[in-house]
């Protein structure tokens, strides 16, 4: 923990991004004092030469690594909008952070130690309509950098002599993040104490209004009757019981006749209005191109009773057409693929039982490659879901995959209804050690996927909804064999069975990655009559964690659910920012494509392991959203939509 005697070095780094070292040493007589979340020590230290202090909040080593991640966040988004000359006086300042050690932790410049509570008393109504201008200006600075404090009241707003600053930020959240309960009344409002609806930064002007009335020492049931004409607007609208029913902090200045101040544009919003346009012209387009006869498939097909039988398919090595006949059925064993005989299978169970471990042969009818087997839970259920991963060398697509499978295995897609089970027991059980636990238990960086001149299915699953079932592919190809100067080959042959694509883009590979346009144009042949390919789609930008502090991945890494376009928009405009125009070809070419942010790992590897554990971030949101996409996903069976 912290050591409260000894001098200490500190290694951080500025908010732009300078690597800094400062020899401090603590604060006498004080010790560190626990914050309300006692996984957070907090303390004053003196820089050595300078007595400078500061405010370090370490994180426990027990506790989650990012549990101060928002908190960072959150006060490199103030720092990074404003200039080192021209930050407002009335916002928490952060000084320095570092995040990917043992103990995390953040410094803040020291906000005035007097509590504007405590001189509540003593202030008259021109000291009182100072903290009340310097709060709100405050709060509209925050709202314009999508900032949710939580933590207003006469604790945390603190008396300068002249007027009032907000200490801090322990508890902020980003605006339209899942609401959490928290706080307290009268200081939070219904919503936010319940954890009702997403965060809001009218949040904070309910605080606000109730710090008036304690400034002005007024019972709450009499506020509107004692405030008198200048303050009774102001109040009636900012307790409104829904934040959307109140006014913004800036609109408050504008209706009591204070300056307002000028709110920089976010230099995502570019982006955004872009991706707006996108959208709605999307909206009008035209009715995707039916696909191929031999291609046509039935969604869920009933294994059941009464089922007329499995549709023929195309096998995904050679593209053949082939169906379900208990035909040149084989086992895997030792030896290799072994002839199974049905005939001695006895009681039905037993048959079935059987069954789900069989293999069928390919008819292989253009002999363009060897003897393969499919499996005959692939072959059995209804029309499968063929997803292909693609992306550059290096780019993140084996982790991605074991993220989103070690995602389903917790169950994630449960919450709509679905089951599932492996279509391979052996190939799912090889996949998971292999992969997920290597990954996930024993926290070592997995080695890329291996150029080879035919792709097999990385991993299969069955989605099941009752008696109905489809199989559910995954196919991963070193991106080596994805590149345009490529000559077509085998390998890249999945990509005419495919029914969805998972586009793995690199955050911080400084190269374009081409083989998204390579890929597209290999599909030039379902093309709608608009010219846009129609194959449902997500672009992923994998490694989120090391991009957990910038803007806006800094709110999604953590999000529990995908809401609706707003990811997408967000990820279109980090991108385009960043001039990664390849990287967008998919959401510019394809009719449906939603955008997302995701890291396998959640943080940074060292030299081959991950020091803290690896843990998937919002992996499955993908997934999911291409089911949506194929009307393969259930209304949730929690009626959360």
């Amino acid at each position: 923990m912290v050591d409260t005697v000894r001098d200490q070095t500190l290694d951080f780094l500025t908010p732009a991004g300078d690597e800094v070292r400062w020899n401090v040493r603590p604060e006498r007589p004080a010790a560190p004092r626990p914050s309300r979340r006692s996984a957070v020590m907090e303390r004053v230290v003196l820089v050595r030469g300078s007595d400078q202090p500061l405010i370090q909040r370490r994180l426990d080593p027990r506790a989650d690594p990012h549990r101060l991640d928002t908190e960072i966040a959150a006060g490199l988004r103030l720092a990074r909008r404003y200039p080192e000359n021209g930050y407002p006086a009335v916002l928490p300042r952060l000084l320095g952070y570092r995040a990917d050690v043992d103990e995390p932790y953040v410094l803040w410049q020291p906000p005035p130690a007097t509590q504007v509570g405590q001189v509540a008393a003593r202030l008259g109504n021109d000291a009182i309509d100072r903290v009340l201008c310097d709060l709100l200006t405050g709060l509209a600075h925050l709202a314009a950098a999508g900032i949710v404090h939580r933590g207003v009241n006469d604790a945390r707003v603190r008396w300068t002599g002249e007027g009032a600053m907000i200490a801090g930020l322990p508890v902020a959240v980003f605006a339209g993040d899942t609401r959490t309960g928290f706080g307290r009344e009268p200081w939070a409002s219904a919503e936010q104490v319940r954890g009702i609806g997403r965060a809001d930064p009218r949040d904070d002007v309910w605080s606000a209004a109730v710090l008036l009335g304690v400034l002005l020492g007024l019972d709450g049931d009499s506020y509107r009757d004692r405030l008198g004409p200048r303050y009774a607007v102001l109040l009636g609208d900012a307790l409104a019981p829904r934040a959307a029913q109140r006014p913004t902090a800036a609109e408050l200045l504008r209706t009591l006749s204070w300056p307002v101040p000028v709110l920089d544009t976010s230099p995502l919003d570019s982006g955004r209005e872009q991706f707006e346009r996108i959208r709605v012209s999307r909206a009008g387009a035209a009715a995707p191109a039916p696909r191929p006869p031999q291609r046509r498939r039935r969604w869920f097909w009933s294994i059941g009773r009464g089922s007329t039988g499995p549709a023929t398919r195309d096998c995904y090595l050679c593209l053949d057409p082939v169906s379900w006949a208990e035909t040149d059925l084989f086992v895997w064993t030792d030896k290799g693929y072994q002839p199974l005989d049905l005939g001695t299978a006895g009681p039905q169970h037993r048959r079935e039982y059987r069954l789900r471990q069989a293999f069928r042969r390919c008819p292989n009818r253009a002999g363009e490659i060897g003897p393969h087997y499919l499996p005959a839970a692939y072959l059995r259920s209804g029309s499968p879901i063929n997803i292909g991963l693609i992306g550059d060398t290096a780019a993140g697509k084996t982790h991605l995959l074991a993220g989103i499978m070690q995602e389903i295995e917790s169950g994630v897609l449960g919450d709509f209804g679905i089951m599932t089970s492996a279509v391979d027991i052996a190939w799912h059980d090889d996949f998971r050690q292999s992969r997920m636990n290597r990954l996930y238990r024993d926290g070592e960086v997995l080695e890329h996927t291996r150029p080879v001149d035919t792709v097999d299915f990385a991993d299969g699953l069955i989605l099941g909804t009752g008696s109905r079932e489809r199989p559910m592919m995954f196919f991963d190809i070193a991106g080596e064999m994805l590149q345009p100067g490529r000559r077509q080959s085998r390998a890249t042959q999945f990509l005419a069975a495919a029914d969805a694509l998972i586009f793995v883009a690199d955050p911080v590979r400084s190269d374009p990655d081409t083989t998204f346009e390579a890929v597209i144009d290999r599909l030039a042949h379902r093309r709608g009559p608009d010219g846009l390919l129609d194959i449902p789609s997500v672009v992923v930008v994998t490694k989120s964690d090391l991009l957990r502090f910038e803007e806006p991945v800094d709110r999604w890494i953590r999000a529990r659910r995908a809401d609706g376009p707003a990811e997408s928009r967000d990820v279109y405009a980090y991108l385009h920012q960043r001039g990664r125009t390849a990287q967008l070809a998919p959401v510019h070419r394809i009719r449906r494509c939603t955008l997302h942010f995701a890291s396998a790992t959640g943080g940074r590897d060292r030299g081959g392991r991950y020091p803290h554990g690896a843990r998937p971030q919002r992996c499955a949101e993908p997934l999911i959203s291409l089911l949506a996409m194929l009307g393969a996903l259930p209304d949730r069976a929690d009626g959360d939509g």
